[in-house]
């Protein structure tokens, strides 16, 4: 048999990741998961009507827009942990 085979399988990290990285790295892949699922069927379903007004707009372009604000918030976030201390 062969010694030197290749292993199969998913792999989401590197064996020399530490563990801080490992769950910061986790926390933003939900965040950004739940960001990007609140804005299309069926969560969007919550948010799916004209009124109530708020800012005036309504409230399906209201859900919209405040969740990219919330992304852009998390981005500027994101880099910032990855490229604020160089």
């Amino acid at each position: 048999m062969n010694s030197n085979k290749v292993k199969t399988g998913l792999v989401f990290f590197r064996k020399d990741i530490d563990s801080k990285v490992k769950k910061r790295s986790i926390f933003w892949f939900v965040y950004f998961t739940i960001c990007g699922l609140a804005q299309i069927w069926p969560i969007y379903l919550l948010a799916n009507r004209v009124k109530p007004m708020i800012l005036g707009m309504p409230l399906s372009m209201f859900w919209v827009v405040m969740w990219i604000v919330i992304i852009f918030i998390g981005t500027i976030t994101k880099y910032n942990q990855e490229y604020g201390g160089d």
